[in-house]
């Protein structure tokens, strides 16, 4: 009896300590802006236009893209184009709508938002690295099918 009582208490244990690391309820303090770093767009192979192209470099100050900012340790502000009146468009997620990695190897978390048009919009952020990236998926049925990928460098506000 003794040995079940103890066999069932490591298995609890461990099971806690693996859920507790993959489900943090809090997310790191931090507000940092993000400028874009490297783009890529691809057609989907079924279109005639099977080119790639890359974003060539660019001399022009970096437009903020994003600017995240995590608001009581639970939700992400997410805020897009925050310098431009015209395009800025602001909105939360709460870390319970996001897929979460936080071992002891990785702060990143993710989440998707549907685009106008069917096309979904996918985000990944790495606390640690200060990463921001966003790949849209266009419908297959749709004349501009596709992905497109963004990488975007952020830097801590003070």
């Amino acid at each position: 009896m003794k040995a079940l009582s103890l066999g069932l208490s490591l298995a609890v244990i461990t099971f806690s300590s693996a859920l507790a690391q993959r489900s943090p309820t809090e997310l790191p303090a931090v507000t940092v802006d993000c400028y874009q770093s490297f783009a890529a767009k691809a057609q989907l192979p079924e279109h005639s236009d099977k080119q790639v192209a890359i974003d060539s470099d660019n001399f022009e100050p970096p437009l903020i893209r994003y600017r995240l900012q995590v608001v009581d340790k639970t939700t992400l502000k997410i805020i897009k184009d925050p310098d431009r009146p015209a395009f800025r468009s602001e909105h939360g997620k709460s870390v319970w709508q996001m897929t979460r990695d936080f071992t002891n190897k990785h702060q990143i978390v993710g989440w998707r938002e549907e685009l106008s048009g069917g096309g979904e919009r996918l985000f990944t952020f790495d606390f640690e690295d200060l990463l921001l990236s966003t790949i849209d998926v266009s419908p297959a049925r749709s004349s501009t099918a596709g992905v497109e990928l963004h990488v975007m460098k952020c830097t801590k506000l003070s």
